[in-house]
């Protein structure tokens, strides 16, 4: 990059690199295990492909499901989602056992036009992804919900975990009503409380939803449709780097823990 100086204060503002071709790339190292493999789920509005990467070597009877970028800048979220995925992904006991009991599926980018057109919330028909899970205007959407609905119908299987990873100004936890309960009743709070207490001076800022009605969030459809215990985990723009390293990572490990000693009915 190339400026001009001059006698007046020069500001510049940038933010790490995460365009399409990184997180294809990405996916691609993933893809280099046997474990993970590539879905092809439906095209974007601009026609690029939509893709979700299976992780695991299970039967499908309990299954997760992450997602991230729905808005396209908030790459703090994304950094958070790529810490969590890295982990499950170890070749460490737990992660081993892990993946020989649940499937993970991960989306990484649910806006891939956004991200490529530099838009700030909307894909290219004009709408916050995240507003549209209820009536699935958008293909984007679309695509990802008949996924999830056919793979419980084709197997029996349920959706016990979700997570939906955005960035804004403070790290926040957006929760399901506590009262209300899914596959996994006390999973959230406790993955949350569990992986926050091993980062030094640390209190998790929760903030669970009120109602029992289903709204038009990604979070609320994993719940109220799927099941799923299921969580909106917003990463501070100016969390430092390496904190958000261990969130993920803690988020992750903890998760592994808790899953891992649970017998299915």
């Amino acid at each position: 990059m190339k400026v001009r100086s001059s006698p007046d204060t020069l500001w510049i503002a940038a933010q790490d690199r995460m365009g399409t071709g990184h997180v294809q790339e990405w996916k691609e190292d993933l893809l280099q295990k046997e474990f993970v493999s590539k879905i092809t789920i439906g095209k974007s509005k601009e026609g690029r492909t939509l893709e979700v990467l299976k992780i695991g070597e299970a039967d499908d009877m309990e299954m997760l499901m992450v997602i991230s970028m729905q808005h396209p800048p908030e790459l703090t979220g994304f950094l958070a989602m790529q810490a969590f995925i890295e982990e499950l992904v170890k070749d460490s006991p737990q992660a081993r056992k892990f993946r020989r009991k649940y499937n993970l599926y991960v989306m990484p980018q649910m806006n891939p036009d956004g991200v490529a057109n530099g838009h700030w919330r909307h894909n290219l028909g004009g709408i916050d992804l995240n507003r549209d899970w209820v009536n699935f205007n958008q293909p984007e959407t679309k695509a990802l919900s008949d996924f999830m609905d056919n793979k419980v119908k084709e197997t029996g299987g349920k959706f016990v975990f979700a997570a939906d990873f955005h960035s804004t100004w403070e790290d926040i936890f957006y929760t399901n009503n506590e009262e209300l309960e899914g596959n996994f009743p006390g999973l959230i709070p406790k993955v949350i409380k569990k992986s926050s207490k091993r980062i030094p001076g640390y209190i998790p800022n929760i903030r669970p939803n009120e109602g029992n009605q289903r709204s038009v969030t990604s979070n609320s459809y994993f719940f109220f449709v799927h099941q799923a215990e299921s969580m909106t985990f917003e990463v501070g723009d100016n969390t430092p780097r390496e904190t958000i390293q261990m969130k993920g990572q803690f988020l992750a490990e903890e998760l592994m823990k808790i899953l891992n000693k649970k017998k299915w009915n």
